[in-house]
């Protein structure tokens, strides 16, 4: 399942590569030894496979939710040099 030269020359015009015609042709081949393994694994029984939530074998990562000191803007601003509302004051550096 080659992919066409026309989207070979598609993607490489947004990503603004100089190719030729050879790596036109080579690109055009790899993926589809890619899509043909992935094609390959709609064959496979995964039935008795759990889904994973993640890919990291750890167990007891949960963490619970419990409330505690925020960073919120009063707490952010409280030692800021000087400050107007809820924002820092800087000196202005573009004119």
């Amino acid at each position: 399942m080659p992919i066409p030269p026309e989207e070979i020359y598609r993607v490489a015009a947004l990503a603004n590569p100089k190719l030729n015609q050879q790596e036109i042709t080579r690109f055009s081949n790899d993926p589809s030894h890619i899509l043909y393994y992935i094609d390959q694994l709609k064959d496979l029984d995964t039935e008795a496979i759990a889904p994973l939530i993640s890919v990291f074998e750890r167990e007891g990562s949960s963490q619970r939710d419990e409330v505690g000191w925020c960073l919120c803007a009063e707490n952010v601003l409280q030692n800021a040099p000087d400050r107007k509302g809820n924002f820092f004051k800087v000196p202005k550096v573009i004119e």
